[in-house]
């Protein structure tokens, strides 16, 4: 992707206008917060983590780490939303295109993204999803979602 791209994707309004998609943003935590026994104890990775809320879901469900990797500065405003939520301890904020980035670990369990945009593949995160799977998902690991249809 251009480096506009990232840019605007670095913006509170773009992050707000996400955050307050009511429907999508409950999903998420329903599935996460609702499926606890499968992040208890669990490394995860989050793919284009944004502001880290689906990071911060999946501390609060009990993951023992997560890796919030963003390429956009608001990496820099995630890094300081997960210290005053009180997850620095599990969250870590990693600056990067998750496609060059290295993680301190070998394998993750969980992979989450907010990779759908509009028609699904609006935000074009689905090649980074699945090349961070390709290189750091366990052999009986999860990706969160797995699967989308198109009506």
């Amino acid at each position: 992707p251009a480096p506009d791209f990232f840019r605007s994707y670095g913006t509170a309004w773009v992050q707000a206008e996400m955050l307050q998609d009511v429907a999508r943003t409950s999903a998420f935590r329903d599935a996460i917060l609702g499926n606890r026994q499968l992040f208890e104890g669990k490394v995860v990775l989050d793919v284009g983590a944004g502001t880290g809320v689906l990071s911060l879901f999946a501390a609060q469900a009990g993951a023992a780490r997560v890796f919030a990797v963003e390429r956009s500065d608001m990496a820099i405003i995630a890094r300081r939303i997960v210290s005053d939520s009180g997850f620095s301890e599990k969250v870590q904020v990693i600056q990067g295109l998750v496609e060059e980035v290295d993680l301190p670990v070998r394998s993750v369990d969980i992979i989450i993204s907010e990779w759908i945009g509009t028609f699904l593949i609006h935000e074009s995160m689905l090649d980074s999803v699945l090349r961070a799977r390709d290189r750091w998902l366990a052999p009986d690991g999860l990706l969160l979602p797995d699967r989308a249809t198109l009506y």
